[in-house]
Formats: C-alpha cells, sequence, structure tokens
C-alpha cells in the first residue's frame, strides 16, 4: 500500500484535462486503443469509463510478472464532424507480483512481494477525416502524446513523455465496419545512452451489428524495427481483443484479452460503461 499515496495525487489530473478538452472542443504497459471513429459518426460527446484485469502482466522495469488491475479507465471524446478531439487514460493501476525475471532498474523498487499501485497515463489526441461521410473508404490521421504521471519507484510506467502519429482507414459494408491503421510512435526511455526509440504502431478494428449488440474485434500493437535489444519498458506488444457492445446512446463494453509479445498479458478481460451526449 506504499504506492497508494503517490498514486492519489495524480487523481485530479484527469478532472484538468477532461476541463481542457471540453473547453477547446491504452498504456505505456499496454497498447494504445485503434481510433473510435464513432467520434466521425455522429457529432457530440463520449464519455465511458471502466476496469480490466490482466494476468501475467509484465511490469518491464520492476523485473516483475504479475496481476496488473486498471481502476477507472477512462476515455472523453468530442466530435466535431470531421475533427475530434480525444482524452485516454487509467486513473489507478494495482500491480500483484507472482513472480520475478530480471533485476530491478536503478531507482526501481524489487521485489518484495507487497503489491504496488501508481498513476496510469493519460493521453490527448486530435483526429482529423480526410474523406467525407459517405466515402467508401474514410481515411482519416490521428495525433497526440502520451504524458507522464507515473512513479519511477513503483517501476509500473515508463514517466516519460511519448508522441504518437497513424493514419488510418475504414470501410462499411452492410453491418460490417473494418478498419486498420499504422503509424509512428516516438517513444521516451529510461535508459541515459538511448533516450528515445522510435516503433512502430498498428491497429485493426472489426465491428459486426447484430441489431441489439455490436460484435468487436480489435487488434494493437507496437514494434521496434531495431535489430538491437529491446529496451526495458519499451518492449514490442501485442493484444488481440474480442468481445460485445450493448446499447448506443448508452452502453456497456465487455472483451476478452490476449496478448501474444513476452511483455504482454497473457489474458485479461475488460468491462466498461459508456454514455453519448
Amino acid at each position: 500500500m506504499n504506492g497508494v499515496v503517490p498514486a492519489l495525487r495524480h487523481l485530479p489530473a484527469p478532472l484538468v484535462f477532461l476541463a481542457v478538452a471540453a473547453s477547446a472542443g491504452g498504456a505505456q504497459l499496454r497498447p494504445l486503443e485503434p481510433v473510435p471513429w464513432r467520434a466521425f459518426d455522429e457529432e457530440g460527446v463520449d464519455l465511458e469509463v471502466g476496469v480490466g484485469v490482466y494476468d501475467d502482466q509484465e511490469a518491464s522495469l520492476a523485473g516483475l510478472r504479475g496481476r496488473l488491475v486498471e481502476l477507472g479507465s477512462f476515455r472523453a471524446s468530442w466530435g466535431l464532424g470531421r475533427v475530434a478531439l480525444e482524452l485516454t487514460g487509467t486513473a489507478l493501476l494495482w500491480f500483484e507480483e507472482t513472480a520475478s525475471f530480471a533485476p530491478p532498474l536503478e531507482g526501481v523498487r524489487g521485489a518484495d512481494g507487497s503489491s504496488r499501485t501508481d498513476a496510469g497515463d493519460y493521453r490527448i489526441s486530435t483526429q482529423v477525416a480526410l474523406t467525407g461521410p459517405d466515402a467508401p473508404l474514410k481515411v482519416a490521421l490521428r495525433f497526440g502524446v502520451r504524458l507522464p504521471t507515473t512513479d519511477d519507484v513503483q517501476g509500473l510506467e515508463r514517466d516519460q513523455t511519448d508522441f504518437f502519429s497513424f493514419v488510418t482507414g475504414r470501410v462499411d459494408r452492410g453491418p460490417i465496419r473494418a478498419g486498420a491503421e499504422i503509424g509512428l510512435g516516438i517513444l521516451g526511455t529510461r535508459d541515459r545512452r538511448n533516450e528515445q526509440v522510435d516503433v512502430i504502431l498498428f491497429g485493426l478494428r472489426g465491428e459486426y451489428d447484430l441489431g441489439k449488440v455490436d460484435a468487436l474485434l480489435a487488434v494493437a500493437g507496437q514494434h521496434d524495427p531495431r535489430r538491437a535489444r529491446e529496451f526495458r519498458g519499451n518492449e514490442d506488444l501485442g493484444e488481440v481483443r474480442l468481445g460485445v457492445r450493448a446499447g448506443h446512446k448508452r452502453w456497456v463494453s465487455v472483451s476478452v484479452v490476449r496478448g501474444w509479445t513476452r511483455a504482454s498479458p497473457d489474458i485479461g478481460a475488460r468491462l466498461s460503461y459508456g454514455i453519448r451526449f
């Protein structure tokens, strides 16, 4: 419980950023979410909050594997026609260690059998549609920053500022909506000799309208194309997410998460609730 106080210090930050986003218009542990196209389909504000539990998740900086719980994951987006503003993040991370695979990095608390908590990261992004709503292939740009909010001692996040940019496209065929995106991430590291690493970001997203519910499939990840060793905290990530969403103006979403890289969780589950204004 030693990390609770540092984590709670950051909890007002999402409220501050939410106010900024309103007036103006996924995690370093885990890859960014594929772009949500709902903001282009209808103008308005989407608010979504949820929780997630992930088993056999790697906390690389601490040299640990264990169970990660994300409490208060949130997404706020404001659709303005061909432009959408988005704020996402996680209020609190809770990690229970189950195994140690490496010594912790300098300044990071090592394995001691106790849980550790910290604030998650916050991300601010802008999405710009390059095609009209009736185009057979919808194309958009997405770019933003991931802000450092974490405590180095806990070792759950890198406490570094990241930049990301994507080009994304979507096609609609009857009840099917399918999209893909690829981009560049400029990520800070904890390695003093190499303070930056450039990675390829990618994502796929598919939705099938079943009437009262939508079936959802998403793939998200990042890949470092260098042949050199991976930096701890900047490993390759990859997840497959399969779930359902019930409702439109108000909705509940449930999904199962499966990782395929060493640094991603073995298995996980997410539950979220959202509302559109």
